[in-house]
């Protein structure tokens, strides 16, 4: 292979790492998001959902100034957060 077929593979090589890196952290991104805070379907917004316990935790969220109580699933650890 002479000198310009290795430099044309070497900067193909290059351009793809542009291309293939971005898409896997992407593609990895996505497979681990964080789905605990999607949105709850309609008519549900305000009540926990099946086996959460009330806990005493209550705060207002500082983004849009509206109270919420904190739910408990003791089975699972999981939180849920419900407006007041």
């Amino acid at each position: 292979m002479s000198g310009s077929g290795i430099a044309a593979a070497v900067g193909i090589l290059y351009f793809l790492m542009w291309i293939i890196v971005p898409l896997i952290i992407l593609l990895l991104g996505w497979l681990v998001y964080d789905k605990r805070y999607k949105a709850k379907p309609p008519g549900r917004e305000n009540q926990p959902q099946n086996g959460f316990l009330p806990t005493p935790e209550v705060f207002i969220d500082p983004k849009d100034g509206l109270r919420y109580r904190v739910y408990y699933n003791p089975y699972t650890g999981e939180r849920d957060y419900v407006r007041e």
